[in-house]
Order: structure tokens, then C-alpha cells, then sequence
């Protein structure tokens, strides 16, 4: 018999477990003898549990990314100096070859605002070939509509936000997928770009103002602070190949010891056989990432993740917000996620897990539609799990932070929380664990406020801000 005392808390822990999603999935890890002890499984910082992630990106949206850049980095014929390519890989960790992927930042138009890209132009991208691209695992980001910097234009506030705008509803409207991008590359170095593009709900900007972070790469373990981040790209021209270092030896370097490192570079054109070229000549090019994937891709350490620039923005963003609770059952250790905190806007959903055992595991059983790989044996046993595709219950409006912010996230002390769509005056903030047992509530005078934390064991907790009607619920850890 349940106790009307406890109806309250009782429709408080219902209340969080209907908001989390019917379509949780489950896998079980089947190890070869029951261990001693429940398994610790944590979040690999980077996908297949890498060092560090490199990105490549091709700017403003030229012909070459398809006749030359895909042909040498996944394998295929480069018809202007017909050359056969084998492609480029690095390893899952489980002994599958991945071939290396870049990005295109893309503009629609010339700066007089004319479509470039319907094939009235010989040295730009169509759209059914930048389809092929994104269908090749490529991804596509906002360069602005047609490069307009204010270096060369007198841009007033509408120009900023027009650029930005028309080349979201072009790539919406002229792509077969209707591409979306959380990510703004700005034209031109022309940083006041920024707010726009923050405004009209990108989630991270690329640049090279001295406004950005992570020159020479960015150090990403720790859950850094994902939140409208302003990262620094590396340019490569002919003169930087002939005169400056390997970066990336550099963040090779630096990736020891859980450090963690996401690099990026990118270039223009690349289609230019002759000895240099107005970007980044071919040859240049073809023996830059041919070095890097001998030195730490299949054929070298293994060590390096070769992403676009969107897909590792992603698995950041999905790391620090999806959630799992392991329970062993003999020689099976369950699994049940939760991916109801993952933004909508998220193009892949992957996890890859760290699985600290002494024992051996043989089998890894995953839902329909999840692919899988996994090492089960050795000292450095992962799973690779990929839920794209598969309805797992994403929720924007919790992540969205126009609707609620909180930092740091794990949080060690103090949660600050800012909920900025609650109006001026008190709210009511409840902290409950994963069983919804409430654990604190206190009344604040503003939508903004600490939560103290230091007194919570380690975990996973649900928050719910209310006020009047109207409850916004999030999820925070406890480191």
C-alpha cells in the first residue's frame, strides 16, 4: 500500500519519468565470466577513443572538392593528372577502416547574388554534386550567401543578417536533404559576423579573429563549455606549406596523457597542377594528408580521428548530454540510454564507451537499427555505437539555451542556472535523483541563480525550474 505522504513525491518521480522517452535503448555487454565487480564504462572524450580529432575544410564551395580532394582522401581517379588514388584511412579501434572525410563551407552566391551553383559556372559545385558530398559523410556549414565582408562592402546590421539568413533558406530549399548546419564559417576573417550568426541559431563559429580559441588546436576533455563557441581555424596556402611546421606533430604532442586535442586547417582551391597555386596547391595538399595519415592514421599510430568539422562539434554535444545506467545481471552488464537532453538539430548520434574490465567481453547486443562495432579483449576494450536513424527521443527545448543555461556542466560546487524565457521575479528550483527522489528545493527572486552542489554524490540529476504554470526541466552531472 502506498501512503498518501507519499503521493506528492511519488507524482514528482512519475512526472520526470514520463518526460523521458519510450524510445531509451538498451544494449548488453555479455562478458566471459561474471565479474567480481560491476565493470566501469565511461564516455570516450573523442569518437573510437582517439588522441585527437582533425578536421579538413574546403572553403567557398569550388569544383575541386569533388574532382580531387574526395578522390584522394576516400580513393578514386583525379582525372586532371590521372592519377588513381587508393584513399586515406584511420581505424574504429576495432580493426575497420575508415576513410578520411572533410567539409565544405558553403556560399550560394556571387557577390552580385547570383546562383553559382546550377552549373553555369565551371568551377563551382552543384548542388546535386554537393549532395553527393554530404551523402558521402562530408558535411556542408554557412559561409554566408555570397562572401561579403565588411572589408570590402559597407555592411550595416541587416546585410549581416540577410547573409546569413539567405544562405540557410538556399541550402534548406536547393539541397535533396534540406540541409541545416549548426556551424558559421566566417568570409573573410570578418569577425562581426559573430552575433548574427549566433542570433540566427548556429551553434559554433569558426574564424580566425583574435576573438576565437584553440589556436593550434583545442583541448576538449574536461566537458569544456560547448555554448556559443568561437574556435580558431588554421589556413593553409602554398607559402605555409614551404615555411612553417607540421601543426599537427605539435597536437600530436600534446595529446598524451588524457589531453585531448580537436585541430582544424582549411584551404580554398586546390585544383591548380602547376607549381603553386592561388590556395593551396594540389600536390601540396595530396602530400600534407598523406603524411598525417601515415603518421597517424591506419597505416601509422592510429591515433588521429579525421572528421569534418560539424561531425565532431556533434559527438562533443551528444557526449555531454546523452546519459546511461549500467546494471550487471550475471555475466551482462546492462545498459539503458537516454538520449531525451540530445539536440534535434544533431546529425549523428554516436557514443563510443570505454569499458574498464578485467574480464573479457565476447558479445555486445544492440537494438535494431544501432551499428556497432567493439574490443572486448585487452587493456583497452571500447564499443562504438551509432543510433542515427533510430528514434531515440530528442528533445531541443531543454538544450536550447535561449530557453535554459547551465555551467559548469558537470558541475563540482556550484550549478549556475539562467532561465531566460522566465519573467522577472521568483521561481522555485527542485533537484531530484535518477529514481526522482526530491533531494532540495529553494525559492530564488530571479530566473538567474546558483545552485549549490557540493553536497551531491556523483551522478546524474534533474532539475525543474518553475514558475507559475510553467516548468522548464533540464539535466545536470555531478562530477
Amino acid at each position: 500500500m502506498i501512503k498518501t505522504s507519499h503521493f506528492p513525491q511519488l507524482i514528482l518521480a512519475l512526472g520526470l519519468i514520463l518526460t523521458t522517452p519510450l524510445t531509451a535503448q538498451k544494449i548488453s555487454i555479455q562478458f566471459t565470466t561474471t565479474p567480481t565487480s560491476t565493470p566501469s564504462v565511461s564516455k570516450a572524450v573523442l569518437r573510437y577513443d582517439k588522441d585527437f580529432a582533425y578536421s579538413f575544410t574546403l572553403d567557398d564551395a569550388t569544383i575541386d572538392a569533388v574532382t580531387a580532394a574526395l578522390p584522394v582522401l576516400k580513393g578514386g581517379l583525379v582525372r586532371a593528372n590521372g592519377t588513381t588514388f587508393s584513399g586515406l584511412f584511420y581505424t574504429d579501434g576495432c580493426g575497420n577502416s575508415l576513410p578520411f572525410k572533410a567539409g565544405i563551407a558553403w556560399n550560394s552566391a556571387n557577390q552580385f547574388g547570383i546562383d553559382v551553383h546550377s552549373g553555369n559556372v565551371a568551377d563551382q559545385l552543384t548542388w546535386g554534386q554537393l549532395d553527393t558530398l554530404y551523402d558521402e559523410g562530408w558535411d556542408v556549414m554557412n559561409h554566408s550567401f555570397s562572401h561579403k565582408s565588411r572589408w570590402l562592402f559597407p555592411m550595416t546590421d541587416a546585410n549581416y543578417r540577410d547573409e546569413i539568413e539567405q544562405n540557410n533558406i538556399a541550402l534548406r530549399t536547393k539541397t535533396r536533404r534540406k540541409l541545416e548546419s549548426p556551424a558559421f564559417i566566417v568570409p573573410a576573417n570578418d569577425d562581426a559576423y559573430h552575433p548574427f550568426a549566433f542570433a540566427a541559431g548556429h551553434k559554433i563559429i569558426f574564424d580566425q579573429s583574435a576573438s576565437t580559441i584553440g589556436y593550434g588546436g583545442l583541448r576538449v576533455d574536461g566537458n569544456p563549455n560547448l555554448y556559443q563557441l568561437k574556435v580558431h581555424r588554421m589556413y593553409l596556402n602554398d607559402i605555409y606549406q614551404r615555411t612553417v611546421p607540421q601543426f599537427i606533430d605539435t597536437v600530436a604532442l600534446r595529446a598524451r596523457n588524457g589531453a585531448k586535442i580537436w585541430y582544424n586547417e582549411f584551404s580554398h582551391r586546390i585544383d591548380d597542377f602547376s607549381t603553386s597555386g592561388t590556395g593551396y596547391n594540389f600536390y601540396y595538399f595530396k602530400s600534407h594528408l598523406e603524411s598525417i595519415a601515415n603518421q597517424y592514421g591506419k597505416t601509422g599510430a592510429d591515433r588521429m580521428w579525421m572528421a569534418p568539422l560539424q561531425e565532431v562539434y556533434e559527438y562533443l554535444v551528444v557526449g555531454q548530454t546523452y546519459y546511461a545506467t549500467p546494471q550487471l545481471v550475471g555475466n551482462q552488464l546492462e545498459m539503458n540510454f537516454n538520449f531525451s537532453q540530445v539536440p534535434k538539430w544533431v546529425r549523428r548520434k554516436a557514443v563510443t564507451l570505454v569499458v574498464n574490465s578485467a574480464v573479457d567481453f565476447t558479445n555486445v547486443t544492440v537494438p535494431a537499427g544501432v551499428k556497432m562495432t567493439f574490443r572486448g579483449t585487452g587493456n583497452q576494450k571500447i564499443i562504438n555505437l551509432d543510433f542515427t536513424g533510430v528514434a531515440v527521443g530528442t528533445n531541443d527545448a531543454t538544450e536550447d539555451p535561449s530557453v535554459l543555461r547551465l555551467f559548469p556542466n558537470p558541475a563540482i560546487d556550484i550549478l549556475s542556472v539562467d532561465c531566460p524565457t522566465m519573467k522577472t521575479g521568483e521561481v522555485t528550483a527542485r533537484i531530484f535523483d535518477i529514481s526522482g527522489k526530491l533531494l532540495y528545493q529553494k525559492d530564488f527572486d530571479s530566473s538567474k541563480f546558483p545552485l549549490p552542489t557540493a553536497a551531491l554524490a556523483s551522478g546524474i540529476y534533474f532539475l525543474k525550474i518553475s514558475q507559475g504554470d510553467k516548468i522548464v526541466n533540464g539535466k545536470f552531472v555531478k562530477e
